[in-house]
């Protein structure tokens, strides 16, 4: 586990999640230059879009999307993805909580993840096997990283997430369904009310219209306070029973 270094950790580690097209990365960037502008070193962690794999493994999922076909390219994808964010969300832990304690924005964290890989089995691009794997993969994963100081979740409609899509005219992104978007919202809809049971501190906010960073600074500077005391709570609840958005038996682990 990593909490033996980190008690006295400086920094804030912020988790920002949302669905695909939301605007999620130019909020990190907002957030991360408002902390800077209030004397804060910050650093976003993006998605692994410049990974030399990505693109391989995107268009392969994107494509049994469009076909309807699965031919594994959502288990590739998501296994993909997985381990990325769970290296990330280390490197994250140590930059906020280690020797150097600046606020680290991640986009897009490991908990997240799950949204898709639930998503994609529901749909049958994903195999109840290969579901079943990736579930026994990530919970001993989320059970090795402690949790972000907050996690911030962009609520925008699924029906202007596809039309921001549109706008921004990515070629990967051709032709992914408005239902596709309609069936991942309702699964973070699950994610965020799981993140909650799990004593995380959850800020929600209305994206439809992109709000001024240094106001949701603020939000979360005042959610978040002091975490000396809940930091040792949550510690242990988080890692003892995480679930995915498909899993409603409880204790899974």
């Amino acid at each position: 586990m990593e909490s033996g270094g980190f008690r006295n950790r400086q920094g804030l580690f912020i988790t920002v999640d949302a669905n695909i097209g939301a605007g999620k990365t130019n909020a990190c960037h907002a957030i991360a230059s408002a902390a800077a502008g209030s004397g804060w070193p910050a650093r976003v962690l993006e998605e692994p879009t410049n990974h030399p794999k990505f693109a391989h493994f995107l268009k392969r999922f994107y494509d049994d999307l469009r076909t309807g076909q699965n031919t594994g390219g959502g288990f590739a994808m998501q296994m993909f993805m997985l381990t990325q964010r769970y290296e990330q969300h280390r490197l994250a832990v140590e930059l906020a909580w280690g020797e150097q304690g600046i606020v680290v924005v991640q986009d897009r964290p490991i908990y997240g993840d799950t949204v898709f890989a639930t998503t994609a089995m529901e749909r049958g691009f994903m195999t109840p096997e290969e579901y079943e794997l990736y579930q026994h993969i990530y919970r001993n994963m989320s059970r090795d990283v402690m949790p972000p100081d907050i996690f911030v979740y962009l609520d925008v409609p699924p029906e202007e997430c596809h039309r921001r899509m549109g706008l921004r005219g990515r070629e990967q992104e051709e032709g992914v369904p408005l239902d596709y978007l309609q069936h991942l919202h309702r699964n973070y809809q699950l994610l965020v009310q799981e993140m909650r049971r799990r004593g995380v501190k959850v800020l929600s906010v209305d994206w439809q219209v992109f709000g001024p960073p240094v106001e949701m600074w603020k939000r979360i500077l005042a959610i978040t306070g002091s975490p000396d005391k809940w930091y040792e709570q949550l510690t242990f609840s988080f890692a003892k029973h995480p679930r995915l958005p498909l899993d409603r038996t409880g204790d899974s682990g």
